[in-house]
């Protein structure tokens, strides 16, 4: 494209990235936006209502259309026939992993990102988790209280809409919402059960539109949201932030551009990005008196680190040596799945209104004494089950031919199951870096990833699995069984942590409003400056957090920090 100097790049088009592009074209800032694949359309890439059995490959996709790529396993939940656009998940970058790892690394390349097919689990953080440190000795605190963010989880939920109830749990503060998605017949049962052991089970914070809202339809409980709404009625960009910033007419939105590096001036400030046309593999480069990367969590740090010159010898505004560690993630795993033998003989009822975040059991571990169990903070577990769209108890029962096919009718109406969302802590052995060898097939040297579960989040999965033994027996269901192991590390989408922000340069990335420490023209708006995931999804906070960013950005537009192109 022809040399032109923009006001802002942003990198990124998902939660973060397209909340950024809303804010700054709204108050009249030329934005150049862009974004690693093509564009999302939902009238050709998404289900529109289709079942299984309308679809060539019954749902799983084409066996054949990874062939030739770099990385040739498909993404789980996300991808599938239901998203049918060529090219909208990432395959062709591939990734390393060190000794002893094994990160699935899942991303979607289509504008909005993974974003478009997110759980909407919505849940406000608090001083619990702000604070952690000051409570249990461990880590780093959050350069922010809950009083200073509260009201941009007020300005995200008014513009997202998030349905719910007011609770009163110390360990997830109330915020606004709209009324909260129906309960089905599974939820009852599991709830007595739960007071009968003492613990909570409530609606969900959930960015599903139960009311029409800001202009977009309630939902209709189609059920198959994780593959992507047809109409709008959850916050997703594809429908909410780029609409909103493209009407402004301030918007150039680059696609099937992936960013290699961050350019930088004489004194070491951002100058601009520079990026390989995924068509021609031509490197072309951008400006901007200010870049803001939110390309998610670890693709945020691998461009960084990629970012080297004399000035960065070690990345971009690496001064603290931070940059790519403390990597952080939520751990995933069903501690316990069976059924409820009350049910059996009921007819099937619509319960597939949500395909996720119906109902959760918020924190309730180590609330009154940061350190009542064996391991500190805490997780959440959500349960589904019932009448969804396809009988997921399929593979939780044995058989064979004509009984087995009974066995699943019988059981429809009955299975529950549930899924626990722990957090990791920081550790020195958690990170990501360059493979000092190895690149993609643009040139780019690769992400590679260092992990394992730590002791803390592994007493967090023991506890979750007699509490589910306690629940069964106590709501008069029958376990088939757990997992035996949790699931992969990057299952859960929610890494953190390896841009932290604080308020010291000498242990953090960036400072409080995601500025980065020494380059104050580079801004960071994704969960990457995260010091932890907490026990709560992290795509609300990030929509929140980078509306603030974007409030103290503008300020320093208007004070002459930053000039306009």
């Amino acid at each position: 494209m022809p040399a032109r100097m923009f006001d802002v790049i942003v990198v990124g088009t998902g939660a973060g990235g397209s909340t950024v592009m809303k804010v700054l074209c709204e108050a009249g800032l030329r934005v150049c936006a862009i974004n690693s694949g093509p564009r999302m359309e939902p009238a050709k890439h998404f289900r529109l209502h289709r079942q299984v059995y309308d679809l060539k490959y019954r749902g799983f996709g084409n066996p054949m259309r990874l062939e030739g790529k770099a990385h040739q396993e498909p993404y789980s939940v996300e991808e599938s026939e239901y998203s049918e656009g060529k090219d909208l998940f990432e395959h062709d970058v591939a990734y390393s992993n060190g000794p002893g790892t094994d990160w699935y690394w899942k991303r979607c390349k289509a504008t909005g990102g993974k974003a478009n097919f997110w759980g909407r689990s919505s849940a406000r953080y608090g001083d619990i988790d702000f604070k952690a440190a000051d409570l249990d000795g461990f880590g780093e605190n959050w350069p922010v209280d809950y009083a200073e963010i509260s009201p941009w989880f007020s300005k995200a939920e008014r513009y997202m809409g998030v349905a719910s109830t007011v609770q009163n749990r110390p360990s997830n503060p109330d915020g606004e919402y709209l009324p909260p998605i129906p309960w089905r017949c599974i939820d009852y049962i599991i709830r007595k059960g739960a007071e009968k052991i003492g613990l909570p089970y409530l609606p969900d914070r959930c960015a599903q539109l139960t009311v029409a809202h800001n202009g977009h339809p309630a939902c209709h409980y189609c059920g198959n949201c994780s593959r992507g709404c047809d109409v709008g009625a959850f916050f997703s960009p594809t429908w909410f932030t780029i609409p909103d910033a493209e009407a402004t007419k301030n918007l150039t939105l680059l696609t099937n551009a992936l960013v290699r590096r961050v350019l930088v001036d004489d004194a070491g400030m951002a100058k601009g990005v520079a990026y390989v046309d995924r068509a021609t593999r031509r490197e072309v480069e951008v400006y901007a008196k200010v870049v803001v990367l939110a390309a998610s969590c670890v693709e945020t740090a691998h461009i960084m680190l990629n970012s080297k010159s004399r000035h960065w010898p070690t990345g971009i505004a690496n001064s603290s040596g931070q940059l790519g560690r403390n990597l952080c993630d939520h751990l995933y795993g069903s501690p316990g799945y069976g059924y409820l033998p009350q049910l059996l003989g009921q007819p099937a009822t619509p319960d597939s209104i949500a395909d996720s975040t119906v109902a959760w059991m918020p924190r309730w571990q180590n609330l009154r004494n940061p350190r009542e169990e064996k391991f500190i903070r805490g997780y959440s577990v959500y349960i589904g089950g019932g009448c969804g769209e396809f009988p997921g108890h399929y593979n939780q029962i044995e058989g064979f031919g004509a009984e087995y096919k009974r066995n699943i009718k019988r059981y429809y109406p009955t299975p529950v199951g549930a899924l626990i969302q722990a957090p990791s802590l920081p550790s020195p052995t958690n990170y990501v870096d360059i493979d000092p060898e190895k690149k993609d097939i643009f040139g780019i040297p690769q992400l590679r990833f260092h992990f394992q579960w730590g002791q803390n989040e592994l007493l967090m999965w023991e506890h979750s699995k007699q509490m589910m033994m306690d629940l069964f027996k106590a709501m008069g269901g029958e376990m088939w069984g757990a997992d035996d192991e949790p699931n992969r590390p990057g299952t859960s989408l929610h890494e953190t942590g390896v841009c932290r922000f604080g308020s010291d340069p000498k242990t953090s990335v960036t400072n409080e409003w995601a500025q980065t420490h020494g380059v104050p023209n580079l801004y960071i708006c994704d969960a990457s400056i995260f010091p932890s995931p907490t026990d709560k999804t992290t795509t609300m906070p990030i929509i929140a957090f980078a509306m603030r960013t974007c409030d103290h950005m503008l300020g320093n537009f208007s004070k002459g920090v930053h000039h306009r192109a």
